[in-house]
């Protein structure tokens, strides 16, 4: 068995894979599959993998093709499939430093026996070494620190991290998912397992390099909205489960909740509240809300 699955969902991205591909060939440690899952592309991304398939002799390659149904289902598919010990998700359009899988795959030894200790975090960054989203995480002398994902905004992780699971206990939280939609953010299931009181080792480290592209989902923030109402909506339905939320906060929340269960015509969600009592007060808000929202999302 492999200690990492290195999982890639991909999507019409045969132009920039290869930079992915060249610097798994690159790793210092090879104890890792990769695992991708192409989520419909109309490329030649399926050409392409094969023939790293047919050539490559130092890490195992497994590639499934699939009618495009998003990135969380891709993910979800991901997971019943890998081999490793650790589910390590690295984009399709992003690289790894040559060491790597070398450091984590020491820095998950080190946690493999602690409970309630689900995996490990590293940094990204762009290539010229600087952090994503700000300074350098907040860490103890050793280089790391211990936290939930509720708490990365306390420890600066919100520097923008990557992280390797613990196959069998990221199997309880799958990515959340809605009939007829592609997209839920990744956070609902992130979060779900920091509410179960897990929590992810970071590290400080850049091991991780990215470039936020013009196709990529981080650039296209509102059209996902407007195109995956429901995956919204039900982000911020499970944000009301958050402990130490202010008053204001959960108003807030509240609004956002009813006003996406309307435009995605579901407002039936809209009573699934994690906080009734605050939806109910915030129901005539939010109607005006989803009256607003769909003006502003017709011209995204």
């Amino acid at each position: 068995m492999p200690f990492f699955t290195i999982f890639t969902p991909t999507y019409n991205r045969a132009y920039i894979l290869p930079q992915l591909y060249q610097s798994l060939c690159m790793q210092t440690c090879k104890d890792f599959e990769w695992l991708i899952i192409d989520d419909g592309s109309k490329d030649n991304t399926c050409s392409l993998v094969e023939d790293w398939i047919n050539k490559c002799k130092q890490f195992s390659i497994r590639y499934y093709a699939k009618e495009n149904a998003g990135k969380p289902r891709a993910i979800n598919d991901g997971v019943k499939k890998a081999k490793g010990k650790y589910f390590f998700m690295v984009d399709s359009d992003d690289r790894l430093k040559p060491d790597a899988i070398e450091k984590m795959r020491r820095w998950c030894q080190e946690i493999d026996e602690e409970e309630q200790i689900i995996g490990v975090g590293a940094a990204r960054g762009y290539p010229n070494d600087e952090y994503i989203k700000g300074g350098a995480p907040y860490v103890n002398q050793a280089g790391w620190v211990d936290a939930t994902n509720l708490e990365r905004q306390k420890y600066n992780l919100d520097a923008d991290m990557c992280e390797a699971y613990k196959i069998e206990l990221f199997k309880r939280f799958p990515m959340a998912e809605w009939k007829g939609e592609k997209f839920a953010p990744e956070q609902i299931a992130l979060n779900e397992i920091a509410l179960a009181g897990y929590k992810v080792r970071w590290h400080s480290e850049i091991i991780y390099i990215c470039e936020y592209l013009n196709d990529g989902l981080t650039k296209g923030s509102k059209k996902l909205e407007k195109n995956n109402p429901m995956g919204y909506a039900m982000m911020y339905n499970h944000m009301l489960k958050y402990p130490n939320l202010s008053l204001k906060r959960k108003l807030y929340i509240a609004a956002q909740h009813i006003a996406l269960s309307i435009y995605g015509h579901n407002p039936g969600y809209i009573w699934k509240s994690n906080q009734l009592k605050y939806t109910v007060l915030m129901l005539p808000i939010g109607v005006g809300l989803a009256i607003r929202r769909k003006r502003q999302l017709k011209e995204v």
